[in-house]
């Protein structure tokens, strides 16, 4: 790809959709938990980015679209997440690159009665964090079983919601701290997550809008 160079730049009024990836703890939530519903708003639909409304279709969430108007050169629209059924979700290599900033949130399903298991990931180790051994001991923590894998992991148990009151580091992660938070939702009692200020990094206002949405 390249540029010409001697461009005039136009200045212009754009509104940015909401990030995806802030969006998918939300989905994810909702269909951790049958009977669950969350509508989002105003959220960037770039097909590059939305590889996890087909995987929270496959584990039978209903997942519902509705696009408007695109702006700033991306689509955006409204999703509707609907918890269904709640079994085992298995994440292979080739589905990694679209779903990788998903994946903490994908593994809080582990929490919630589900069995997840990603392959192909080992991208994960060089983020933030190490998240794959940040996932797995947090989920621990949780009192969630899981277990590292050189390039992924495998969490929860198929039927049985596994959250309980425990306590998770997020290791200075924010996507730890927010894939914590919703595995522990599906615990009996407080959980605690250390680090959980980490949040800010890309959604300071992710703990008002959970306790907006939790009843």
């Amino acid at each position: 790809m390249s540029v010409d160079g001697g461009q005039s730049l136009t200045a212009q009024r754009l509104t940015v959709p909401g990030d995806f990836s802030s969006a998918a703890f939300w989905m994810v939530a909702a269909a951790a938990q049958p009977g669950s519903r969350v509508e989002i708003e105003d959220v960037g639909l770039n097909p590059s980015r939305t590889s996890l409304i087909d995987v929270l279709r496959r584990f039978g969430a209903r997942v519902h679209v509705q696009s408007t108007a695109g702006g700033a050169g991306e689509p955006r629209g409204t999703i509707v997440v609907e918890g269904d059924r709640i079994g085992r979700l298995d994440i292979a290599e080739h589905e990694v690159p679209g779903l990788i900033d998903e994946l903490p949130a994908i593994a809080a399903l582990a929490g919630h009665g589900a069995e997840v298991s990603v392959r192909g990931a080992a991208e994960l180790r060089v983020k933030e964090t190490d998240r794959i051994a940040a996932l797995v001991a947090g989920l621990r923590g949780l009192g969630i079983p899981a277990d590292e894998r050189p390039d992924g992991f495998v969490a929860g148990a198929a039927g049985r919601a596994t959250a309980g009151a425990g306590e998770a580091d997020a290791r200075g992660d924010h996507r730890m701290a927010m894939a914590f938070a919703i595995a522990a939702l599906a615990g009996p009692s407080p959980s605690r997550i250390i680090g959980a200020d980490s949040v800010v990094i890309s959604y300071p206002g992710f703990f008002e809008t959970l306790g907006r949405l939790v009843v």
